[in-house]
Formats: structure tokens, sequence, C-alpha cells
């Protein structure tokens, strides 16, 4: 058995861009040692109370959740907050949230469930009229979700587990899609435009690669969900993860490499104060224009569903 680089024990991990070898301690002390660096370089938590954390029950959340726990669990002063997206996916959602209520009472954190049926509408009803690519609606009602949610629950910040892969993926789609303004909203900390009706997000994870989270969640015996998505293999990023996992392999490193490359071009991207944010005419959100994509997704599948839709959110 191979040994880790910095002690006796045994290794679970090799991280081929620094060429060492980790046992379980060493490789969770730096995973802890990268998000708190993250959350403290990047002010991520700074004069913010209440903290929600997005948990799907699955690897990367939970480890989030896990981590941001033993990080601030003395401190008194703030408070984290879980909300779990149900998508209406059924067999594969509901054991994501079993784990995710389950990992909250254990630890003894508030924890609340917002459905599609009430505020969208179900993607197994979405899939079943073969609209397309899922996850762009799926991205859309749940991105709206969650900032509705979050500020109903007064929440300063919202934890996103985004990892190294999620970024370098996200970049190149940009990239590919000739998306300029996205690569600025997908920033460690915040977003595009500042507005008091978008609850910032926070991406603690976004140096830490997704096969150590993995290693780090299976060493801290961390229950999660492990399925994949049953409509995962029709979206774009499917190619793009395996295209940056061959680099990746090719030339060890790629991920950090490209991630770099995003951080500096965020420093030359202007902040968009100028930009107008007003409410959308049909459901009163923040929306840069007169209807928000969310209701321009939803009338065209009302119109499609037989007018199946959403209760309002109260």
């Amino acid at each position: 058995m191979v040994k880790c680089s910095f002690c006796s024990n045994d290794a679970i991990l090799f991280q081929s861009y620094s060429q060492k070898f980790f046992c379980g301690k060493h490789l969770s002390d730096l995973t802890e040692k990268r998000v708190g660096s993250n959350m403290r370089k990047h002010g991520m938590i700074r004069n913010r109370s209440r903290i929600g954390v997005a948990i799907s029950g699955g690897k990367d959340s939970l480890a989030m959740l896990y981590i941001m726990h033993a990080l601030l669990k003395k401190d008194r002063s703030r408070k984290l907050i879980a909300i779990t997206i149900d998508e209406g996916i059924r067999g594969y959602r509901d054991a994501g949230i079993k784990c995710a209520k389950a990992f909250c009472k254990t630890l003894g954190i508030e924890h609340h469930v917002y459905s599609f049926k009430d505020f969208a509408v179900p993607m197994d009803t979405i899939m079943k009229k073969k609209h397309g690519d899922p996850c762009s609606y799926c991205g859309v009602f749940r991105r709206w979700i969650l900032n509705k949610a979050s500020r109903k629950l007064k929440l300063d910040a919202l934890a996103i587990g985004h990892n190294l892969d999620d970024v370098a993926q996200t970049f190149q789609m940009n990239i590919m899609r000739n998306e300029p303004l996205r690569i600025a909203r997908f920033t460690p900390n915040g977003g595009l435009v500042d507005c008091d009706d978008f609850v910032p997000r926070i991406r603690p994870l976004f140096s830490v690669p997704e096969r150590e989270i993995v290693a780090y969640a299976l060493h801290n015996k961390i229950e999660f969900h492990n399925a994949e998505c049953p409509y995962a293999h029709m979206a774009l990023r499917n190619p793009i993860r395996d295209f940056i996992n061959s680099m990746e392999e090719k030339y060890p490193g790629t991920k950090f490499r490209m991630l770099n490359t995003y951080l500096s071009l965020l420093e030359k991207l202007p902040h968009q104060e100028g930009l107008e944010i007003s409410e959308c005419e049909e459901c009163g959100e923040p929306s840069s224009v007169k209807t928000c994509k969310r209701c321009e997704m939803l009338a065209k599948l009302k119109r499609d569903t037989r007018g199946v839709g959403p209760r309002k959110l109260k």
C-alpha cells in the first residue's frame, strides 16, 4: 500500500498536479484549509450572519455543509440554514432529499425544502414533452426559487456547492456560447450587479477538485446520494466535462490553470453598476427585462402542458 507523502498512514488519493499522496487526515486538512482560505480571501461571510447552504444530498453540497459547520460552529454570530430544491424527478430527487434531511438532523441544522410543483413545473412533466435541454429549464427555475426562498428566510448569502470542475466546465461553456456576461455572474462571491433583491451566491468549494471532494466525503463518512440525474445525459456539460477531464489527465493542473484564467478575466470585467434592474411584470421578481426568464419559460410550458402551472409563493 502506498503511504501518505506527509506521514506513515496509507494514502487514499494521489494528486497528479502536485505529485503527492494523501491519507484521509491530510486530505481533510488540505480541503478544509482551502475552503477556509476561499471564504476569507473573498469575504464570503464578512458582515453576514445568516448563511444559507443549498444542498441536494450529493457529495459536493453535503461536504460543503460539513466543512462550513466545522469552521463556524464556534461562531455564535452566524447561523447556517440549509435549503433543498425538489425539481420533481421521481426516484432521483426523493433519495437526495432523504440524505439531506438526515444529514441536517445529525448536524442540528435548520433545513427547508422547496418544490418545483409550487413555483414552476416539475421536471418529469417538462421532459414528457421533450422540451430541449433539461438543464436550461432546471437551472432557471432552481435559481429563481433559491433567490425567492433566500429572501423569505432573510439570508445574507447563499452557499452553492460548485467545485473546481464545475467552474472549469462553466467557463468553457460560456466561451463556446460567446456569453461574457455569464462569466461575470459566476463569481466566488456575489455576481454581476449589486441588488437588494438578489441574495449573493458564494462558492466555498470553487478551488477544490471534484475527486478530492469525493475522497473527503468518504473519509469523513458523509452519507450522500450518488446517483446521476436521469436527464443529465442530454446536457451540453457532458462532452465539455469529458474534454476537460481528458486534458487534465494528459496535462495535470489544467483545471487550476483554467480557474486562474477565469479569475484574471473577472478582474478585467467592469462591474455593471449601470445595469438597470427592475421587477418582472409577471412575478415581481428582480429582472433586467420586462419578463424574467422563469416566467418566459413558464408561459411556454403552461401552453404546452394544458395550463399546468405553479401555485403562487406567498
